[in-house]
């Protein structure tokens, strides 16, 4: 089919590839991890906490900057911006392969310190994946560009969710962080395999005005856009209730009785799969609809799958049923969010300061994510179930609403 056409570009084959070690990490940090410590024995509120490990997602704007203008000593033969790459994955997959053979239980701290370092250098790998992506795609490609990097994102998250899940049950947590390791390889042939942006040459001979144009600039160009403030007050509110039910939906089903098998069956495999197809859509919704429709569209759906998870947790019953509707729609609209998101934000980077202004925009994303993480054990355990998943479906009228001014102040 025609629509189809421009999913055959083999530039998103390696921004699938890459995106795919970036859903690697991004779970076995999150709610693979937090299975992992559920069944060490901690509790929901200690889980909670844990998710701050991630809190390197939400700062990797602080040295985004420096893969706009820095140029690295090491790997030569390479572009500049795949130099930082190829560092950062394979450091990733040497912090997996520490993770691999810590216990929890006996050695929490060391837990916490090398999951931290899985995200950061997961945080650094995306910095450069969005840095390409943005380059390499012009403006009729960039819903196809961010799909593919979201396509591959889930099944990457399929990957570490329900794969982490059943490997641990055949070869212990060990193994099956192990084997993750071992596949955040396909980033570095995705990477190898990318065409080599341009970036503009720049000199700059005293040290002040180096700095300045690695740090100040970019925030000097930023702060010229028109709505910077409702788009801010968007990204803050939108992935909230993604949120909420990502982190702490292993606990929640696991207090309705459900098993791990069920939980990775009905959640990573069919949940994550029909992300992959919101994703695959939202790219083909942003080419022929527009980006704000993806947005609204998801907003929607994922406002009636906080719904119905409330009424799950009101029954307090194991209906497979009503979990399968509701996830459904949660997982669909999820992936619609994430290639609109993706895609809207792009909008708004402009060249040579594109890693610097994405990453920004996006991290203030990840700081509402880890926030929200931390917070919303806090609220499960003393509100209950059924009011934190209320809050979480409130807090998409105010992101609505922002949207909605960005797209006003921008005309």
């Amino acid at each position: 089919m025609r629509v189809f056409h421009f999913y055959r570009n083999p530039v998103f084959l390696c921004l699938m590839a890459m995106g795919f070690t970036s859903g690697i990490p991004f779970l076995l940090t999150l709610s693979t991890l937090s299975i992992w410590l559920a069944e060490c024995g901690f509790d929901t509120a200690a889980i909670g906490m844990f998710t701050a490990v991630s809190l390197p997602y939400a700062f990797k704007f602080l040295w985004a900057p420096l893969i706009d203008r820095i140029h690295l000593p090491i790997f030569k033969n390479f572009h500049p911006i795949k130099r930082f790459g190829l560092c950062a994955l394979l450091c990733l997959i040497v912090s997996l392969v520490v993770l691999a053979h810590l216990d929890p239980l006996k050695n929490m701290m060391g837990v916490v310190f090398t999951a931290t370092a899985v995200s950061f250098f997961a945080a650094t790998h995306d910095i450069v994946l969005d840095t390409l992506r943005i380059y390499v795609s012009d403006s009729s490609q960039i819903g196809g560009g961010a799909a593919s990097e979201s396509v591959g994102f889930r099944i990457g998250m399929i990957t570490s969710g329900a794969g982490a899940v059943y490997l641990s049950i055949i070869i212990g947590w060990e193994g099956a962080y192990l084997v993750m390791a071992g596949c955040c390889i396909s980033g570095i042939i995705g990477l190898l395999n990318m065409p080599d942006p341009i970036l503009e040459k720049t000199k700059h001979n005293k040290f002040y005005n180096f700095w300045q144009a690695i740090f100040f600039n970019p925030l000097k160009d930023l702060f010229k856009l028109s709505a910077l403030v409702p788009l801010i007050g968007f990204i803050l509110t939108i992935k909230i209730s993604g949120t909420v039910m990502n982190a702490l939906g292993a606990p929640f089903l696991f207090s309705l009785d459900f098993s791990k098998f069920e939980y990775a069956s009905i959640t990573k495999v069919y949940g994550v799969g029909l992300m992959l197809v919101g994703s695959f859509f939202a790219g083909l919704i942003v080419h022929n609809k527009g980006v704000i429709f993806c947005l609204q569209l998801a907003v929607a759906l994922q406002m009636l799958a906080c719904t119905l998870f409330a009424m799950l947790a009101f029954l307090g019953q194991h209906l497979t049923d009503l979990l399968i509707l509701t996830l459904s729609i949660e997982s669909f609209s999820s992936g619609l969010l994430a290639t609109g998101f993706i895609s809207y934000l792009s909008l708004f980077c402009k060249s040579p300061y594109v890693a610097s202004h994405f990453t920004l925009l996006y991290s203030l994303g990840s700081l509402s994510r880890v926030l929200a993480s931390v917070a919303a054990g806090y609220i499960a355990a003393k509100f209950g179930w059924v009011n934190l998943f209320l809050l979480s479906s409130l807090t998409l009228l105010p992101a609505l609403w922002f949207l909605q001014r960005t797209v006003r102040q921008e005309k």
